[in-house]
């Protein structure tokens, strides 16, 4: 064998070594690319399928709610006429019941027993519902919406007591129920179908598997094990994520085949061999050729995926074409905008201070531009801040100010309370934005207390004792977002603001002042003390205001 025959054989060895090598890394590469896009497709489908489900069964549940508060529909319960309990509740829940398709129903029950139902309401769905009902009715289950499968068909059953308002008790339930219905399965542009159906007490339903798919969704998903993803085993190996629905031992699952990735991948390795068998037609030549060839798409990856380590997420590469670099390039891309959106969401996130207000500007539900509603409003400061830090390095009064601020914030937080701002040594602290609720004034007045309590017990074991003083008002007020294009703080603004902050400054130290739109509102239970007109800054009157003493049912 001479040397030329030599040098040609290991040319041509390393060459097939080499395009080995480089169908394996390719494979791997697009099936992390594949997998990663596939998840993302998944999120993006059991999001929109649970947002869907949640509107439905939110409509479904305003609707019932909405019934049962009805006087009409309590005098109905109270006399027991199951007749006009149908014909009231068809009436009311005509839209609902439509919505829901065949099969939809509903059943009232007292603690005793059926009080009526739908007709033609499959007696299996109508006993489930019952029990429900009768749970509702015994106040052992609150309003809200829960799932079960009955006879291997998923169902969904929205709940709500019916309160008899005048004497203040429980006398009845209501149950909508109807068949938990899915979209059809949605065909990806690759040819991956995703398929949605739900997992109920462990058994999963409304998608078409063979049994040891079904089985391994129902292993590698189920709520006991609490997993949110799961390869899936059978005739086509596949891919599912669950979402917890709003009752406790049912999710949302979506599965996805992973036929058209391991034919992407089989594809590569057949592309490899021909590319190899080429290369060694053709001599060595071409195969340096060829590789720079199929390096350059890898490079120009690389690349993107440096700039957006950097932050550009509007980088992109070419993904024209049908091969399997023309996939991954398209991969590319779609996690790029995948990663640009997530960086708009964290640009949200940065514009406000409170959670809860960045969670409903990124749902959308809130109005940017400010919208009236009732809240309320408290102001708390130090008493003699100034003296107390006088000849404090500067980083004790950070650190004294940090650990004051932490604890207010705390018990802030633990009675529902938005933290709308820190001003040097006082906090200021929202209840009723973004969302009311009726107890907003209650649980401001409980949190006043509870501030002064938890500063009272912090201070006893303080090397620097701290005293506050807290003001409270109640009343309407405008709430939106307000600052520049580059930084916006989502704040209150209006006449119970001022009246907050003057009597935070009127109170004395470990002392609580409120307003009288508060102190109505926790009537019979708060200690309150009348308190002589006070003449406040900004006010043309002297506004009325009651010190308060103590909550008698603090908590």
């Amino acid at each position: 064998m001479t040397f030329g025959t030599r040098i040609a054989l290991a040319m041509a060895g390393s060459v097939l070594v080499a395009m080995v090598v480089v169908a394996v890394a390719g494979g791997t590469r697009v099936r992390r690319s594949y997998l990663d896009a596939l998840r993302g497709s998944l999120e993006a489908r059991i999001d929109a399928v649970e947002q869907e489900q949640r509107q439905r069964a939110g409509r479904a549940r305003e609707e019932a709610e909405r019934l049962v508060r009805s006087p009409r529909l309590v005098a109905t319960v109270l006399a027991g006429d199951g007749t006009d309990l149908v014909q009231t509740a068809a009436d009311e829940l005509r839209g609902a019941l439509e919505r829901a398709g065949a099969g939809a129903g509903f059943v009232f029950a007292g603690e005793s027993g059926e009080l009526a139902r739908s007709p033609g309401l499959p007696d299996e769905v109508a006993a489930a519902a019952l029990a429900i009902a009768r749970a509702a009715a015994g106040g052992t289950v609150e309003s809200g919406v829960s799932y079960s499968a009955i006879e291997g068909v998923p169902h969904e059953f929205v709940v709500a007591p019916i309160v008899d308002r005048a004497e203040d008790a429980t006398v009845g339930a209501l149950a909508l129920c109807s068949t938990l219905r899915f979209p059809e399965p949605l065909r990806l542009p690759d040819g991956t179908v995703l398929q949605t159906g739900v997992l109920v007490g462990g058994s999963f339903h409304g998608v078409e598997l063979d049994e040891a798919a079904r089985r391994a969704v129902e292993a590698g998903l189920s709520s006991e094990a609490g997993a949110t993803e799961a390869l899936v085993g059978g005739s086509e190996p596949g891919l599912a994520i669950r979402r917890p629905l709003a009752s406790a031992g049912a999710s949302l699952v979506v599965v996805a085949g992973l036929g058209p990735m391991r034919r992407a991948e089989e594809s590569l390795v057949l592309t490899g061999v021909l590319a190899s068998l080429v290369a060694l037609a053709v001599g060595v030549a071409f195969s340096v050729v060829l590789a720079r060839g199929l390096s350059r798409p890898v490079a120009e990856l690389g690349k993107a995926a440096a700039r957006i380590e950097s932050g550009d997420y509007a980088v992109r590469v070419d993904g024209a074409g049908r091969d399997e670099l023309a996939t991954l390039g398209r991969r590319f891309n779609a996690m790029a905008e995948g990663l640009a959106q997530r960086e708009r969401y964290r640009r949200v996130l940065d514009a406000v201070t409170d959670p809860e207000v960045a969670a409903e500007l990124i749902s959308g539900r809130l109005d940017l531009g400010g919208a009236e509603q009732d809240v309320g409003i408290l102001f708390c400061d130090v008493r003699g801040f100034t003296s107390l830090t006088e000849g404090m390095p500067p980083q004790q009064v950070i650190a004294l100010l940090n650990d004051h601020m932490t604890l207010l914030t705390d018990v802030a937080y633990a009675h529902g309370g938005t933290v709308d701002k820190f001003v040097g040594d006082l906090i200021m602290v929202t209840f009723g934005t973004p969302k009311t609720a009726p107890d907003d004034a209650l649980r401001m007045a409980r949190c006043a207390r509870a501030m002064i309590d938890a500063r009272a017990a912090a201070n006893a074991g303080a090397a620097v004792p701290v005293e506050i003083g807290v003001g409270c008002a109640y009343g309407k007020v405008v709430a939106g977002c307000m600052g520049s294009a580059r930084r916006l703080d989502y704040t209150v603004l209006g006449e119970r603001v001022n009246l907050a902050s003057r009597l935070c400054s009127k109170a004395p130290a470990m002392h609580a002042y409120v307003d009288e739109p508060t102190a109505a509102a926790v009537a019979g239970r708060a200690l309150l003390r009348p308190l002589p007109p006070i003449d406040a800054k900004g006010f043309s009157r002297p506004v009325n205001a009651h010190e308060l003493v103590s909550m008698e049912d603090h908590a």
